[in-house]
């Protein structure tokens, strides 16, 4: 992680943005944990900030821009997006991490899914990165989908990580463990985090909250 690249500019913006949530105001390499009850509207609240919808009711902005004046393309190149359920193209490992964006190296893609925790049970593959997975993921687990889909948002190299429900479905242990390293790449990297989880386990990953009623 030490070693980790500069980061190079962002097609057609050419440095990471100041992202407007609501009343929060977040500035490149910040974290913001999102938070509130079931159909609060957490995951509506991420999929219009990303460019996905339109719907949400708060006030959402890119270096002070409305979010639903600029459009999918315009905001692709601020946010890599992890959802709850990451889909899976049929292909091997490889090919799934390089979706995140062209030339990723095989180095590259290792220590994504080390970040991820994913990496020990690649290494048991018989192809390891270029382990062919079958239509949708066949061959994975649903945690197993949902930390390759964090791997690939890695790799995306984005100046905002946004995280939907990452740990769902985890045991504790993989959980503290996914903590401790997407800490260590966030620092790292100077990447920001914007974060939906009601576990506690990843809460620490993001000092700033806001709640969702």
């Amino acid at each position: 992680l030490a070693n980790l690249p500069a980061r190079t500019p962002y097609p057609g913006d050419g440095a990471p943005a100041t992202v407007g949530i609501a009343e929060v105001t977040l500035h490149p390499g910040d974290r913001l944990l999102i938070t509130g009850r079931s159909g609060s509207g957490k995951s509506r609240l991420l999929g219009t900030l990303i460019g996905l919808r339109a719907d949400a009711p708060q006030t959402l902005t890119v270096n002070g821009t409305d979010v639903r004046h600029m459009g999918l393309e315009a905001l692709r190149p601020h946010f890599a997006f992890a959802p709850q359920d990451a889909a899976t193209m049929a292909g091997s490992i490889a090919d799934n991490l390089r979706l995140a964006r062209p030339g990723v190296s095989e180095a590259a893609m290792w220590e994504a899914l080390h970040t991820a925790c994913l990496d020990d049970f690649v290494r048991t593959l018989p192809d390891g990165v270029h382990q062919y997975l079958g239509g949708d993921g066949a061959r994975l687990s649903g945690g197993q989908r949902k930390r390759l889909g964090i791997a690939r948002a890695l790799l995306a190299d984005k100046p905002w990580l946004v995280l939907d429900e990452p740990s769902e479905g985890l045991d504790a242990a993989t959980e503290a463990e996914l903590a401790q390293r997407l800490t260590a790449w966030l620092a790292a990297s100077g990447t920001g985090l914007i974060l939906v989880s009601h576990r506690k386990g990843l809460h620490a990953l993001a000092p700033r909250r806001f709640i969702l009623d």
